[in-house]
């Protein structure tokens, strides 16, 4: 009898252990870093993992994503939306998604999102529309965001979430609002980006206020005429010099680096007071996850997602005009920190699905134990629950599942154009290598909203203002001052 049950359990684990989510996109992943989206779109198409039902939401969400990068924007807003839809309408899991979730892990039921992702899609469906050229539609999206936050949050009775307003999202509304000539409203959406800022001693999820939004607001207060709130704003930035008028000029998004990525960590309850204590530390409060006891003698795991911080290759980046002056790209939101306490909070809400799933386990190996016991005695009942036990233990899985094509973070600056001719910046980025890249802007009147993405290191670094080079010569590896000297003399050549 024990010999079945352990050759049974054994076969069990080996056909239904499951692995990371992120193991099972590294050719995708591996594409995004080197810049060739093209060939991600392709691997996502033939992924079965994220191809299946359960995992729509992901497939969408990665797909938009990469289309959004691949400067597809009406493909992209066509998933993102359908993303959209379905995070509407509540996804639900089949009561046999629900018992395999419970007998073996999670990620058997369908992907549901965590919040901040599902507030994140507006924030790309915005920009594709404003590519798209429909300035409007794009302030429709980026109101969504904060909406979303507040729609969510309602639901929620207790543990409500903490991430529950993005300064980020009022300073891209503000944007869209000076796009649009509403400097009024983009004064207000600026004014509201600078109280989350200052509610939060002027850092909010691991973002400094940007000097970019202290500009934004003088500039704006200076417009409109509102003279109390321009010498409040001299007053509380003195150092802040306003950047000149400009016949047009461009934001410039650059998004660095991978997002934060969904392991796990498998915790050990030990028993005390009658009860099973699991301490769950994530660098904040500790959290503590009381288990149902059974007979000792026990094995008692339990795992909990945790994302993992990825490191990026480059640490700053700026833009460099053709008058040599360089705007530093500020940063306007870290991913990592918002995952981390959208995740904590859900797990909060979420403590009584743990337990359950724990305690399902738990009762199957005190099932298994009393049948051994009516065939071979106590010995056997006591040897039988602790396989039974190992083999919860092996199968305890927590759900990994991520949206892994975000960024680690989100810079921004403003820079002025050319009037009426072609702008060539170079974009500087600084890493263990001093990186340089081209970008060339056609002249449009008002302002002009484009991204740039570093997953990983630049596949393409060209140090000439020349746009005939655009993309084509990769510069070896110099110190910063020899590539500063080299940029600055090329530079005056083209000026001469």
């Amino acid at each position: 009898m024990l010999f079945y049950i352990i050759s049974f359990a054994f076969l069990f684990v080996s056909c239904a252990a499951g692995s990371r989510y992120q193991d099972r996109t590294v050719a995708i992943q591996n594409y995004i870093k080197q810049g060739n989206f093209a060939a991600a779109l392709n691997e996502i198409e033939s992924n079965k993992f994220l191809n299946a039902p359960r995992n729509r939401l992901l497939y969408l969400m990665e797909k938009g994503k990469v289309e959004h990068m691949n400067r597809n924007y009406e493909e992209s807003n066509r998933l993102l939306e359908e993303a959209y839809i379905l995070i509407d309408d509540q996804i639900k899991s089949s009561v046999g998604q629900a018992v395999a979730a419970k007998f073996v892990n999670p990620m058997q039921e369908p992907y549901k999102g965590e919040d901040f992702e599902k507030v994140i899609i507006h924030y790309y469906k915005a920009l594709n529309f404003f590519a798209l050229g429909d300035p409007q539609a794009a302030l429709v999206e980026a109101k969504r965001i904060d909406i979303k936050l507040h729609e969510l949050n309602q639901r929620y009775k207790n543990n409500k979430n903490k991430y529950s307003r993005d300064a980020f999202s009022q300073i891209l509304q503000g944007i869209l609002y000076e796009a649009t000539g509403d400097i009024n409203n983009a004064f207000i959406a600026y004014r509201n980006a600078e109280i989350i800022f200052l509610e939060n001693d002027n850092v909010y999820f691991g973002v400094p206020i940007p000097e970019q939004l202290k500009k934004d607001l003088l500039r704006t207060s200076r417009i409109m005429g509102f003279r109390d709130e321009y010498s409040l704003y001299k007053k509380r930035y003195p150092d802040v010099v306003e950047s000149p008028a400009s016949a047009g000029e461009a934001i410039i998004f650059w998004e660095n680096g991978r997002g934060p990525q969904k392991g796990q960590t498998k915790l050990s309850a030990s028993g005390v007071g009658g009860v099973f204590v699991a301490t769950y530390d994530d660098g904040e409060e500790d959290l503590v996850i009381t288990l149902p006891t059974g007979s000792s003698p026990s094995i008692n795991v339990i795992a909990i997602p945790k994302y993992e911080q990825s490191e990026s290759y480059y640490n700053s980046a700026s833009i460099i005009t053709e008058d040599n002056e360089e705007f530093p790209l500020q940063m306007s939101e870290n991913f990592f920190y918002i995952a981390k306490q959208s995740l904590r909070d859900r797990m909060l809400r979420e403590v009584g699905d743990m337990i359950l799933r724990f305690a399902t386990k738990k009762a199957t190996s005190y099932g298994l134990g009393e049948l051994a016991k009516q065939m071979g005695g106590k010995e056997v009942r006591n040897l039988t629950r602790l396989v039974a036990d190992g083999v919860g233990a092996a199968l305890e899985e927590a759900d990994t599942r991520n949206w892994q094509s975000l960024p680690a973070t989100i810079h921004y600056v403003r820079v002025p154009l050319n009037e009426n001719e072609p702008t060539t910046l170079q974009i500087k980025k600084v890493g263990p290598t001093i990186d340089y890249e081209t970008l060339v802007i056609p002249y449009k009147k008002g302002l002009q909203i484009t991204s740039i993405f570093d997953i990983g290191r630049s596949q393409e670094t060209p140090v000439s203002f020349n746009p005939e080079k655009l993309g084509s010569e990769i510069i070896e590896e110099k110190d910063s001052e020899t590539l500063k000297k080299e940029s600055d003399k090329k530079l005056q050549q083209q000026k001469n």
